[in-house]
Formats: structure tokens, sequence, C-alpha cells
């Protein structure tokens, strides 16, 4: 539930709802790159994205602060243009929140990064005017320091089409949620309740709108692991991590996200021998989606080509006269590999192992919707 005025949805959960509907992990694990620990001390990653008020897109919050409530001394300040880079441990539980001048404190779920950077981990952030407004709309119980007594979880349903865009391509998608959904926590926690076409909560409602919003109010603290069901798709689970005072929003392209299509290209190389090096001879593409965009790459020594790229047609395809490149011929100990990447999909990494032998072996991986490490398929 992206549009802007989803947080709105939220709005009216308390303030859980204030965070929630706009914004875009996979649940509990992917995460970030090779990042800084070097020298033999502890792998980092790093997570990016932007920071902006809710229900004002356009309006970046330079000079915020992002911190992580496991160690507060990991913080970064958001630049001019709202975006942030904050550098966390790899492989371990981090919950990034932001603290501007003017606003309140907002929560992200908990992500364990494993191996790899995390792209676009958006804050949508309520000015403290439109929080005092939302608590004041839905009566909700604060403490003396003007947080809620206890915890409050919120999140979209959202599609696809908006995991692993860019803030501009976010924004400008419009309402991204994803009807007939529902969610439920572990522990299990009281049935959530869900916003309807209005971007209002209801709690008639047994499942998620077209607005894709759902929030649970008054959690108790804790650990939870909240996950989604849906009779035609799949989304990502998250982890929300409860304390007294805490509005966690796990909002897109985060949060319960839509999974991404299955890649249906699939290639197919022949190869030849000549001269002790290995030619390959046609390399083609069955299957191909709109959109798509194909990446040709070679490592090791003495390879005929680096990096080719470019968008492909669909259905069946020529790679190499795509690529405009003819029976390229490599030498045992090379590395080449095909990825192939399609809006809404996941892509397709085959890559194949040069050896003495007439035909290189082939490896086959998949690198999820949003993320950039390949792993099996």
């Amino acid at each position: 539930m992206h549009r802007h005025s989803g947080f709105v949805r939220a709005c009216a959960g308390a303030l859980v709802l204030l965070l929630a509907a706009c914004g875009p992990a996979h649940g509990p694990g992917p995460g970030g790159g090779n990042g800084g620990g070097g020298g033999g001390g502890p792998r980092t990653v790093h997570l990016r994205g932007t920071a902006y008020e809710f229900g004002r897109v356009h309006t970046l919050l330079a000079g915020a602060t992002i911190r992580v409530a496991e160690d507060p001394d990991l913080q970064t300040v958001v630049a001019a243009d709202g975006t942030y880079d904050l550098e966390v441990p790899d492989r371990r539980p981090v919950t990034p929140y932001i603290e501007a001048a003017g606003y309140h404190a907002i929560h992200l779920q908990t992500f364990t990064p494993a191996g790899e950077d995390l792209e676009h981990v958006n804050f949508q952030t309520p000015s403290e005017a439109i929080y005092q407004a939302l608590v004041a709309i839905v009566g909700l119980e604060l403490g003396a320091d003007g947080n809620p007594q206890q915890c409050a979880i919120v999140s979209t349903f959202s599609t696809r089409n908006v995991r692993g865009v860019s803030y501009e391509e976010f924004i400008g998608y419009g309402a991204h949620g994803v009807p007939g959904a529902t969610a439920s926590a572990e522990p299990a926690l009281a049935p959530p309740i869900y916003f309807n076409e209005q971007v209002i909560p209801d709690p008639t409602r047994t499942e998620s709108s077209v607005d894709g919003g759902v929030a649970w109010i008054e959690v108790p603290a804790g650990t939870y692991t909240i996950t989604a069901d849906h009779p035609t798709t799949e989304f990502a689970p998250f982890t929300a991590t409860c304390e007294p005072g805490r509005v966690v929003n796990a909002n897109p392209s985060w949060g319960l996200h839509e999974l991404g299509l299955p890649m249906p290209a699939t290639p197919a190389a022949t190869w030849s021998a000549v001269r002790g090096e290995r030619v390959l001879d046609a390399l083609t593409l069955a299957d191909v989606p709109e959109g798509a965009t194909v990446t040709l790459r070679c490592m090791g020594a003495g390879c005929p080509l680096s990096t080719l790229a470019g968008p492909v047609p669909t259905g069946t395809v020529d790679v190499l006269a795509e690529l405009g490149v003819a029976s390229p011929a490599f030498r045992p100990g090379n590395t080449v590999t095909l990825q192939i990447d399609a809006p809404a999909h996941d892509s397709r990494v085959t890559e194949w192992q040069v050896g003495r032998s007439d035909q290189p072996r082939a490896t086959t991986l998949c690198v999820p919707l949003g993320l950039s490490r390949p792993q099996p398929c």
C-alpha cells in the first residue's frame, strides 16, 4: 500500500499506522554485500535507502540520524538528497531506526544480513504534529514520553512490481497493495486489522484490500515472525522486534512483499573445441519474458570479452547476435556467466566452467527479486 496516503492506513491503526503504508525483507534473512570488515575483522554489509516524510514523498529528511537499535553507536546521517548508507555487521540482527528534529522516531523490521548489501530500505517518517493527530484519532494511550505504552507493528502486502526499483520509480508507481491476503504472527497475536479501499483500518475485514495495509496494535514486548497467506501468490515473512514505546514499520518494498515470479527463460549453449580453446558457437534463450535484459561476462586469463549487456526481445532469442558478438573462443580456466533479468521476476544466472572437455560444465543459480547474491533456485 504504497500510496502516500497509505501511511494513512497506519494512521488509523494508531501510530502504528503512521508509518506503515507506504514505503518498500525478505523476512528475517537477506542481507548485504562484502562490506568493510577487512583485515580479518568482522564482516560488514551496507543498508541503503531513502528517508522521507509521511504523506510528502518529495520532502526528504536530510540531516536525520539513522541508528541500529542493537548498537546505537552504529549510525549515519541522511544526505542532502535523502539517501543514506549505513554499515552494519553481517549475519547479526539489526533493527534500524530514524531520529529527526520535528519527526517521530520510527523503527523498521529486524534484518539479519546474509552476505550482501540491502537496498531500498526506506524510512517513511511522520512529523510530530501528524503523529499526535493520529494518536488523537485512534485514542492510543501514550506514556509520559509521548510514545505508545506497548508496541505497534504495521506492514503492507506489496506487489512485486515495486520490489527492487529506484525511489523515483517506487513513488511513481502509486498504490501497490495486494488484496485477498491474510497475516499471522508467531508467537501468536490477536488477529490484525486490515485496511479497506479507503485506506482506513476496518475491524470487519478478514483479509487485505487493494490498499494492502495490515496492523497490530497494543503488541507486548517480544520478537515476532510475521507471515502472509494468499490463495494464488506468496509473500516474504519479516521479523518485528517489539519493545514498549516502539512503532515497527515494515514498509514496502520490504515487509510483506510479494515474491518474484520464477524466471521462465532457459539458456542453451553449443560449444566446439578449436586448437585447445572452447568456442561458444551458439547461445540461445527460450521463453524470454517482456522487458528482459541479459549480461554476458567472462572471468580469467585471456578472456575474449569482459562484460556485454543489453535488452532482448521476448520469446526465443539469439543472445550472441543481440549482443553483437560472434563465436567467442574461451580458454580452459575461464568462467563464463549469463544473467537474465526481467521486471517482477527472479533472475537466473548460468555459469560455465571452461575446462579441457568439449562441453564446459554448466551450473544454474537464481537471484531473488530485490537482492543481488545468487543462490540455489
